[in-house]
């Protein structure tokens, strides 16, 4: 990665002539006829100045009459971004990154009562992304405390979003701003579901449960006694 860059440095900054064919903001030949975009740029920029009464342009037009046109293009200075950048990541390896060390935490397991698991991602240079603002809710029902007509009016509420395989809920949240506004969203729906759950008006008991979501198929049985050769 490093001699490639270094190469096309290298191939933007020396004066042969594919430096030359890069550079053709310096004097772009249309066919053989010459243009010179110096003297056409600065005559256009004083009309400009002109027509539109920008006195305060006239200082930044003289100081046009001292570039010769020999800065990068706009590739080269892409090139030059991306070398910066890789620059900014090798110093943050060799000076930041062996004093994380010095914070460094041994990994401990949640204690019981913590029992809701909160799912979220972050990118990495970039901010406000859609992606980041998500966060994925889930919790063993079992763990919940609801015994008897509780528990079922809970799975009823909570309908596809409970795994029966693995005694779990799972919810997600996107509509906030922010990934700490949809965690307390997605907590608020969790207590109004308990909450509801506990209710006595209507235990829905004569609901009955319904786990299609989950994609079970049964597994056909085939007969021992129809594999060959068995015994008769």
């Amino acid at each position: 990665m490093k001699s490639v860059i270094a190469a096309r440095l290298r191939l933007a900054t020396s004066k042969t002539a594919a430096a030359c064919f890069m550079h053709t903001s310096a004097v772009q030949q249309v066919g053989r006829k010459k243009v010179p975009f110096k003297r056409l740029a600065n005559v256009n920029r004083k009309e400009h100045a002109t027509l539109y009464d920008e006195e305060e342009q006239e200082n930044d037009i003289e100081d046009l009459e001292d570039w010769e046109f020999d800065d990068h293009h706009y590739y080269g200075h892409l090139l030059m971004e991306s070398v910066r950048d890789v620059r900014k990541y090798v110093r943050q390896m060799k000076f930041e990154f062996p004093t994380l060390a010095e914070h460094a935490k041994p990994f401990r397991a949640p204690p019981a009562p913590n029992i809701l698991q909160f799912e979220s991602s972050s990118t990495m240079g970039e901010k406000f992304q859609a992606e980041d603002r998500k966060v994925v809710l889930r919790v063993k029902v079992a763990k919940l405390g609801l015994t008897g007509t509780e528990l079922h009016k809970f799975i009823l509420l909570a309908g596809v979003r409970y795994n029966p395989r693995k005694d779990e809920l799972k919810m997600s949240e996107s509509r906030e701003i922010s990934s700490l506004l949809n965690k307390k969203r997605l907590g608020d729906t969790l207590a109004a579901l308990i909450a509801e759950a506990k209710n006595d008006a209507d235990s829905f008991i004569d609901v009955p449960l319904d786990f299609r979501h989950v994609g079970y198929k049964p597994k056909a049985y085939f007969p021992k006694e129809w594999m060959p050769g068995a015994k008769k």
